[in-house]
């Protein structure tokens, strides 16, 4: 009797523990991944960034290949600033075209607000170098711009993706 009633203190206690390990993921460390896609976002720390309002950088992963986008989140100057992801894609002759290179050398494959996803809905990203990992990112418009991309194209004909990821890890580095 006595071990049973010990049993089930543990295990409330458990819950707790297990949720505050969730919580200490940073998300300079957390991968997100895209479920109908299977797109996967691994963030990095970072060492040595040129742009100085470079907060959060990652690369994104082509689902079905070995290719690996180059982005970022860096934040708007000013009073209200905001998170603005960028992610970008070797250049072809259209996309230095339509002016989508920049001065990274690459071109922008999408870009746009990136928002953090808390059980309440969406919120702004904190801008703090050791920002917590939320639940999940909401990219706006990334289905529709990263199933037109030619990456995603090619491997994945007639493949999906929707705008938010869901943590799914995160990384000791």
């Amino acid at each position: 009797m006595i071990t049973r009633k010990l049993a089930f203190v543990f295990l409330g206690l458990l819950g707790p523990m297990q949720a505050a390990g969730a919580g200490e993921c940073l998300l300079s460390h957390a991968t997100y991944r895209e479920p109908r896609s299977g797109a996967v976002m691994q963030f990095r720390p970072i060492d040595n960034e040129p742009a100085a309002l470079t907060a959060e950088v990652f690369s994104l992963t082509v689902p079905h290949t070995d290719i690996r986008l180059p982005a970022d989140i860096t934040w708007t100057n000013g009073k209200n600033s905001f998170p603005l992801g960028t992610i970008r894609h070797a250049c072809t002759d259209e996309d230095r075209e339509a002016g989508l290179e920049d001065g990274s050398g690459l071109c922008r494959i999408w870009d746009g607000q990136v928002y953090a996803l808390t059980g309440g809905g969406a919120e702004q990203l904190n801008s703090r170098e050791a920002t917590p990992a939320p639940k999940g990112l909401l990219l706006p418009d990334f289905g529709a711009t990263f199933t037109e991309g030619p990456d995603f194209a090619k491997a994945n004909p007639e493949g999906w993706a929707w705008d938010a990821f869901t943590l799914t890890g995160c990384s000791d580095e």
